[in-house]
């Protein structure tokens, strides 16, 4: 009974404030009044005016995502140089700088919103490479994240005018979003019992009456961030099984509602602009595929082993699960002593990317299943396929099923490298085989690290035994080729519907109700199904 309170508090409190978050949303995606909207322009123009931005000028699909991507990676490289030279910068703390190779794939994770960690921060990484290769890139990812999608919304409700303007939509999530709620957020989990100090030390003294230097730093500002922002990047190697970043049930229960919210406010936002019942509807089909999802997840008991003793089963298996289905990464337990059922049911979310993914592009991912799901109703019933009073072109189907398809293509096509390599034989040993013979649990855990790093997700089982040049390299590329490839290929589609006429036509499948409900869900689960079924049997399955 009480782990059913949990969840239904959870559930509830999440859904309550995604309504007036998701409203929030809306107003910026519509350029509408926003309360304090004086203050809040005022202090956004002063931004602009600062690093020269023209806020009135739109930008077309193509140049909305070179801005994107050109952000981006300018900021990658920023982290490259802050990592690789943190040992020549203040406040060093005699750490080293990162090897190239480990400085690439942590810049490429973080600014992709996946936070691959192949590091351990409290070991290797100073107070000051924490704040701004760290926190300041987790701020810069989600907020990418969040306005491609803000691009694609817009293509459904404004013609000829273009998706935006990426740097204004960019500074404005960033401030009036991100920042005020992080920064409470924060002020919370200090509240709680989380660390936020300058110091890099103190000193604890143990029950055998020795003292023990324990490694602090701001460990709050990271962890808000980091799981309103889908991050999931830790300051400790132990993330947020650490009791520093997760002290108590509390703050559990807490971190797991910033990890939902936002994903859920988008579809209170698209309800908002597109029709209360679309945005309602697309909600209900999330909340069943996410239900069916954590039954999977429970019908076996994880543990006891491996889990902290201060969350149980209950509290590892239902954040691991909220973290996972949002892409944010972060876990509170080590995957190995998460059940089969468990990991079946993490990596299925991963395939799908939208149960409700990751802020912003979660949302994204949901429209591509939509119109492949309007696409397959057509052929079934003889229709050219329609969205919102426009026709979808087979361009747009085409662009959609690629977006799909390159997911499996670059989660399976390293996995096999791997191992024709010796790469996973290399650092797993007995546990994932010795010569050519490979065990479930080794192909399960190249498998998951592959499709964690092509979700943009970040959780995984190797951690810091990953740090070779093969796994880093070869991760970083699926990492980039997973973000960039479908948001460049969705803002396509967006900009394909900002010129489409608008008429009114009957949809092949009325796009809220039961029918729409049930019709998504079983095409999303059944086109996953065909596509990575063989490799889920032959990894979990066979645990």
């Amino acid at each position: 009974m009480d782990t059913i309170i949990q969840l239904a508090v959870l559930m509830t409190g999440t859904l309550g404030l995604a309504i007036p978050f998701g409203l929030y949303i809306a107003r910026m995606i519509s350029f509408e009044m926003r309360p304090l909207e004086k203050t809040l322009s005022k202090v956004e123009s002063e931004f602009y005016r600062l690093v020269g931005i023209d806020a009135t000028k739109q930008m077309t699909w193509k140049q909305y995502f070179f801005a994107l991507f050109l952000t981006n990676m300018v900021v990658a490289v920023f982290i490259i140089l802050i990592l690789t030279f943190q040992n020549y910068l203040p406040s060093h703390e005699n750490f080293k700088g990162l090897s190239l190779d480990l400085a690439f794939n942590t810049a490429i994770s973080f600014v992709t919103d996946t936070n691959l960690q192949h590091y351990a921060g409290d070991q290797q990484l100073s107070n000051l490479s924490q704040m701004i290769a760290i926190t300041f890139t987790q701020f810069v990812a989600p907020a990418s994240g969040i306005v491609g999608a803000f691009a694609l919304i817009r293509s459904f409700i404004r013609k000829n005018f273009g998706l935006g303007n990426f740097y204004v939509d960019f500074i404005r999530v960033i401030l009036t979003l991100l920042l005020p709620v992080a920064v409470v957020s924060s002020l919370v989990l200090m509240a709680i019992g989380v660390p936020q100090t300058l110091n890099t030390t103190i000193t604890a003294h143990t029950l055998e009456g020795n003292k023990q230097d324990i490694r602090v730093g701001p460990v709050a500002s990271l962890l808000a961030i980091k799981q309103l922002g889908s991050n999931g990047g830790g300051f400790y190697v132990a993330n947020s099984a650490h009791p520093f970043e997760n002290p108590t049930g509390l703050s559990n229960m807490y971190e797991m509602f910033l990890m939902f919210v936002i994903p859920l406010s988008f579809l209170i936002a698209f309800g908002k602009l597109i029709g209360k019942w679309r945005g309602v509807s697309i909600l209900i089909a999330i909340l069943i595929s996410f239900g069916s999802l954590l039954i999977l997840a429970f019908s076996a008991n994880s543990g006891p082993s491996l889990l902290e003793t201060r969350f149980g089963n209950f509290g590892s298996t239902l954040f691991n699960a909220i973290s996972i289905t949002t892409n944010t990464g972060a876990v509170n337990s080590s995957l190995s002593g998460m059940s089969s059922n468990a990991i079946m049911s993490f990596l299925i979310a991963m395939f799908v990317q939208a149960i409700p993914g990751a802020v912003g592009t979660g949302m994204m991912t949901m429209i591509m299943y939509v119109v492949i799901t309007l696409f397959v109703v057509g052929l079934m019933v003889g229709k050219t396929p329609e969205f919102l009073s426009m026709k979808i072109s087979p361009r747009d189907v085409k662009l959609a099923v690629f977006v799909f398809l390159s997911h499996p293509a670059i989660i399976l096509i390293p996995t096999v490298i791997a191992f024709a390599t010796g790469s996973t034989q290399a650092i797993m040993g007995s546990t994932g085989g010795t010569g050519h013979h490979i065990t479930p649990m080794g192909f399960t855990q190249t498998l998951y690290e592959y499709t964690s790093a092509a979700a943009n997700n970040g959780s995984d089982y190797f951690g810091t035994s990953a740090n070779t040049p093969f796994w880093n390299i070869s991760t970083a590329i699926v990492i980039f080729l997973g973000r960039f490839v479908p948001i460049g290929l969705m803002l396509a589609i967006a900009g394909s519907f900002t010129v489409k006429d608008r008429r009114e036509v009957i949809e092949p499948i009325k796009t809220q109700g039961p029918v729409f409900i049930t019709v998504l869900v079983v095409v999303t689960f059944l086109l996953t199904a065909v596509t990575f079924f063989p490799f889920i049997v032959i990894g979990p399955f066979s645990l």
